[in-house]
């Protein structure tokens, strides 16, 4: 595979890493894909005995031979694959943790999603209503 126009840029720094929605650029999605099929072996002699056997191997929109038997893996690449997928899901998993919870925060909220909400109000009108909030934990309020 040779690269894409996208690193041919003047600008551009291959040990820089993404942040943000640069994520999603052209050199991150093919670094993924590199990473992905590096472990993948082809198994060319079968791929090429697969072709001489079928004489359409190659079919197009007009063929008429849709849905026959087609090309089978066999039970080690099928395992292949199935490690690949544990192994991409168990890393998905590590990449996002619980976030460990405060015992000693003060509980003002009924379940996690109120929980969320206060957060975001408190975010944005905390210091307004600081006294407020002191006053009703004091038992003072008017």
């Amino acid at each position: 595979l040779r690269p894409g126009p996208w690193r041919l840029t003047p600008n551009h720094n291959p040990g820089k890493a993404s942040f943000g929605w640069d994520i999603f650029n052209q050199d991150s999605l093919y670094k993924a894909h590199k990473k992905r099929v590096k472990n993948i072996k082809p198994d060319i002699e079968a791929y090429e005995d697969a072709k001489s056997q079928d004489k359409d191997f190659y079919r197009d929109a007009n063929s008429l031979a849709y849905g026959g038997g087609g090309f089978q893996p066999s039970e080690g690449q099928v395992d292949n694959m199935v490690n690949d997928l544990m192994d991409a899901a168990e890393r998905r998993n590590k990449f996002s943790r619980r976030r460990p919870e405060n015992e000693e925060a003060d509980v003002d909220y009924i379940n996690d999603r109120n929980k969320h909400f206060n957060k975001k109000i408190d975010r944005a009108f905390g210091a307004y209503t600081k006294v407020i909030k002191q006053n009703l934990e004091r038992g003072t309020a008017l």
